[in-house]
C-alpha cells in the first residue's frame, strides 16, 4: 500500500515537472521571438533608410563629380531581413506541442471497488449470520434490534460456540472486516494505477524534455541572431550619421567647387575619396544572408559585424578607413566561401 501511495506521488511529481518544462519553454520561445521581431524590424527600417536614402543621396552627389576614381555600389536587395528570420521562428512553431495528461487515472475506480467490497463483505456477514441464526432474510425482521443483537453476537463468537460471546465483538469482528476487505480491494487496485501512472508520468516528461530540447536549439539561436543584428544597427546607425555628413559636405563641394574633380582642393578630393570608400564598404552589408540553413547566426553576418565596426571606430576616432579589398580577394573570397542561402526545407 505505501509503495503503492510512493509511486503516484511520484508521478504527480513529474507530471507537474513536465508541465512546468512546457509552460517555462514556451515563455522563453515567445521571448526570444518577440525580441527578434522587434530587432529584425528595427534593423530593416535602418536597412531601408540607408539603401533609399542615405545610400541614393550619397549616389546622386558623387555621380555629378567627373574625374573621381570609380566605385562600385552593390544594388541592394528588397527582400528584408525579417523574411529570413521568418524561417527560424517557423521552425520553432513547427516542433510539435506535448500533451501532458493526468496522474490520477484508477484512484476513483480504486475508490469505488474498495467502497464495492466492502459493501459486499457487510451483505455476505449478515446474510450468513442471518442463515446461520434462523433470522428471515426480510428488510422489516433485519431492521429490527433483537435481530441486530442476534446476527452481531453470532458473528462475536456464537458462531464458533464460545461462551463470552456478545454484539460489541460482533459489531467490532463486522468493522474490521469490512474496513480490510475495502483496503485490500483498493490497495490492488491503486497498486495497479499508480504504477500505470508512474510509467505514462515518465513517459510525458520524456517527451517534454524533448521538446524543451528541440525549442531550446531554436530559442538559443534565435537570442544569438537577435544579438548580432543589434550589434549590427548599432554598427550601421553609427556610419550612417557620418554618410549623411559626408552627404552635406559633398554638396557643399560641388556647390563651392564644381564637378571637375581634378580641380578640388586636396582636402576636398580626401573627404570625396574617403565618404566613396566609405559608401561601397556599407552598401555590401545591407546585403547579406542574416542566418544559415542549421538556424545559427552565419558567418556573412559575422564577418560584416567585425568589419563594420572597424569602420565605425575608424570614423569616430577620424582615422584612415581599413583598407579596400581588391576585386581579386573578393572573387577568391566567394569562391572558397560555402553558400549560406536559407533551405526552405526541415534540415534537423
Amino acid at each position: 500500500m505505501f509503495s503503492s501511495l510512493k509511486n503516484q506521488k511520484k508521478a504527480e511529481e513529474l507530471i507537474e515537472e513536465a508541465r512546468r518544462l512546457i509552460a517555462e519553454t514556451d515563455d522563453r520561445a515567445r521571448g526570444a521571438r518577440e525580441r527578434l521581431e522587434r530587432t529584425v524590424a528595427e534593423i530593416d527600417k535602418l536597412r531601408n533608410h540607408l539603401s533609399k536614402n542615405t545610400l541614393k543621396r550619397f549616389h546622386d552627389l558623387f555621380f555629378r563629380i567627373e574625374g573621381a576614381e570609380p566605385i562600385e555600389l552593390v544594388d541592394v536587395p528588397e527582400r528584408p531581413f525579417s523574411a529570413q528570420a521568418e524561417e527560424l521562428t517557423e521552425r520553432l512553431d513547427a516542433v510539435e506541442p506535448v500533451e501532458i495528461g493526468g496522474a490520477k487515472r484508477g484512484k476513483l475506480s480504486a475508490v469505488f471497488g474498495s467502497l464495492s467490497a466492502a459493501l459486499v463483505t457487510l451483505v455476505v456477514a449478515v446474510v450468513v449470520a442471518a442463515v446461520a441464526t434462523g433470522v428471515p432474510l426480510d428488510p422489516q425482521t433485519l431492521q429490527s434490534p433483537d435481530t441486530a443483537r442476534k446476527i452481531l453476537t453470532w458473528i462475536g463468537g456464537g458462531a464458533f460456540g464460545y461462551a463470552d460471546a456478545s454484539p460489541l465483538f460482533g459489531g467490532v469482528g463486522l468493522a474490521a472486516a469490512v474496513l480490510a476487505a475495502g483496503l485490500i480491494v483498493w490497495s490492488i487496485l491503486m497498486a495497479k494505477s499508480s504504477g500505470n501512472n508512474l510509467a505514462e508520468a515518465k513517459n510525458s516528461f520524456a517527451d517534454a524534455q524533448t521538446y524543451h530540447e528541440r525549442k531550446e536549439h531554436y530559442i538559443s539561436a534565435m537570442d544569438a541572431l537577435s544579438e548580432a543584428l543589434e550589434r549590427l544597427g548599432e554598427i550601421l546607425e553609427t556610419i550612417d550619421i557620418f554618410m549623411q555628413e559626408d552627404n552635406a559636405v559633398l554638396r557643399r563641394i560641388l556647390h563651392t567647387e564644381g564637378r571637375d574633380f581634378q580641380r578640388y582642393k586636396e582636402g576636398s578630393k580626401e573627404r570625396v575619396v574617403r565618404a566613396a570608400h566609405c559608401a561601397e564598404a556599407v552598401a555590401p552589408m545591407l546585403s547579406i544572408t542574416i542566418v544559415t540553413s542549421e538556424g545559427e547566426p552565419s558567418e556573412q553576418l559575422t564577418d560584416t559585424l567585425q568589419k563594420g565596426s572597424l569602420y565605425r571606430d575608424a570614423l569616430v576616432a577620424e582615422e584612415p578607413l581599413p583598407e579596400r579589398e581588391s576585386a581579386a580577394s573578393k572573387e577568391k573570397k566567394e569562391e572558397e566561401k560555402p553558400s549560406l542561402a536559407i533551405e526552405t526545407g526541415e534540415s534537423l
